[in-house]
């Protein structure tokens, strides 16, 4: 039945009328934790909480038919869109078999915010950063251990006597020692002796270090893989141009890292008549119209324009618009003087289009 439903309102509406559903789901379990909700209220909210958990089953099901469709159930079971699909299924159930109380059934539907971030790309970068990132973060979580556990050490030795009931012990003082190394600072917890105040001092400069070197750590990992990503989506762009698709894989590199992308909507303005030139457009899809007069020139997949104000240092001379939705490559003017210096054959060619394309404007003028 799930099925013959997808087929009728499509792929996309079906999950965004899941999702919504499990929204509404998931404020019914905060909202039953209320003590302002009375039984009848409670009981509703089950039901629709028991229903929403059918659906989510039968979702399950669904999926797992498909991928037994494509012998691929055992993988798609072994994914982690699986393992989510079939635990969202099974939380309600747990819940029945778990607990009594309605409510507390309820919880279990929390587990349903798993598949929110079961395709997100963002967890999946993250994961890589966190990969990429590893050796460095152990390291510190190493010396994060060593000062605490000094720091909860010392804080005992130097307040036992004086703060018994606070820092008998080593495991007591380690709560000070962890709320004053993330400089969280609760105030339950003080040293009054002067070596006491000394060391407190010490770790939380230690903490507020160790924290930096971990953004730090984290901040570059994230930098580079977001530059290995938008290097890969700019290669296959790139390999769209079919004026690139002679290079070889050194001088493709080497523009790609030069290149960022930029989506154009219908009727927008790409560049201006009148406006210095400061870029260079080469089109990996949609259409442009350069609006020359007599009659503007069309260009499409493949095609480059905004070339001739870098080369000739003259401001643009038409409008440029988007006919449809585009996907356009900017090359940026220092990039395109930079590519010069180390790519000539490409500025050449970029040349020779150029100034073939000023001969016919030229030309179209005076016609």
């Amino acid at each position: 039945m799930f099925a013959a439903i997808r087929r009728i309102i499509g792929r996309w509406s079906y999950q965004i009328a899941l999702d919504q559903m499990m929204a509404i789901g998931l404020v019914l379990v905060i909202v039953s934790t209320s003590k302002s909700i009375g039984p009848e209220a409670q009981q509703i909210i089950f039901i629709v909480i028991l229903f929403i958990s059918a659906c989510i089953a039968a979702d399950f099901l669904t999926q797992l038919y498909r991928a037994n469709l494509r012998r691929s159930s055992v993988r798609y079971l072994g994914s982690v869109a699986g393992v989510i699909d079939l635990l969202s299924a099974l939380a309600i159930p747990a819940g029945l078999l778990i607990v009594r109380e309605a409510r507390d059934v309820n919880l279990f539907g929390l587990v349903w915010t798993l598949r929110y971030v079961r395709d997100d790309s963002g967890l999946i970068l993250f994961w890589r950063v966190i990969e990429r990132s590893q050796k460095a973060l152990l390291s510190l979580a190493s010396v994060f251990i060593l000062v605490f556990l000094s720091g909860a050490t010392l804080a005992y030795f130097f307040e036992r006597n004086v703060q018994p009931e606070v820092f008998g012990s080593v495991p007591s003082a380690m709560w000070w020692a962890i709320v004053t190394l993330t400089t969280t600072g609760y105030g339950d917890a003080i040293p009054v002796t002067i070596w006491g105040r000394l060391l407190s001092g010490w770790v939380m400069i230690g903490g507020i270090v160790m924290f930096s070197l971990q953004a730090g750590v984290i901040a570059t990992a994230f930098a580079e893989e977001l530059k290995r990503r938008h290097f890969l989506h700019t290669w296959d762009l790139v390999g769209a141009v079919s004026f690139f698709q002679g290079l070889g894989a050194a001088a493709t590199a080497d523009i790609v890292r030069l290149l960022h992308s930029r989506d154009v909507a219908a009727n927008t303005v790409i560049v201006s008549a009148g406006e210095p030139g400061d870029a260079m457009y080469f089109i990996v899809s949609g259409e442009v119209a350069v609006q020359l007069l007599p009659t503007p020139i069309v260009l499409g997949s493949g095609q480059f324009f905004g070339e001739m104000a870098l080369l000739f240092g003259t401001p643009r001379s038409a409008d440029v618009v988007a006919t449809k939705p585009s996907v356009l490559l900017v090359l940026d003017i220092a990039d395109f003087r930079d590519l010069a210096g180390r790519r000539p054959e490409i500025v050449n060619a970029i040349e020779t289009e150029g100034a073939r394309r000023r001969a016919e404007n030229v030309a179209l003028h005076r016609g």
